[in-house]
């Protein structure tokens, strides 16, 4: 899939290969790139601010190596239980630490873009940690 034809110089056995594609069989693609098939490779696409510098995704299924508490192919997403927090260009994932007894079923999972845990009614607060006014007696 990764050479323009099926010919190879004679001396080297080297095959002309596609863009993106390297290889003496042109069966490998170039880093940053993964997927090889009919078309070529594609561009893995990395976000710089969820993956590690300095790596490269993974030739074949585009996996980007991700920071601690993201996810995605790309890494451009929070794990479950975190919350995305923009930082000038970069983002972190932050933990979700909800109040567990003022959660609807005790979840421990928020709003991945805001952070704002399920409360129950009653209850208030980023964590749902905090009883509304005129209630009291925050409990499982």
């Amino acid at each position: 899939h990764g050479s323009v034809s099926q010919f190879c110089n004679p001396l080297s056995g080297q095959c002309n290969c596609k863009e993106r594609v390297k290889g003496l069989l042109c069966d490998t693609c170039m880093d940053n790139f993964y997927g090889l098939d009919v078309t070529g490779c594609k561009a893995c696409e990395c976000d710089a601010a969820g993956s590690i510098s300095g790596t490269t995704c993974d030739a074949r299924t585009g996996q980007c190596v991700c920071k601690p508490n993201i996810r995605g192919r790309r890494c451009d997403e929070c794990l479950d239980g975190y919350h995305r927090v923009q930082k000038g260009h970069s983002f972190l994932c932050l933990p979700c630490n909800c109040e567990k007894a003022g959660t609807v079923n005790g979840s421990l999972l928020c709003d991945k873009s805001t952070g704002q845990c399920p409360c129950k009614a009653g209850v208030t607060g980023l964590r749902c940690s905090q009883c509304m006014l005129q209630t009291y007696n925050l409990s499982v």
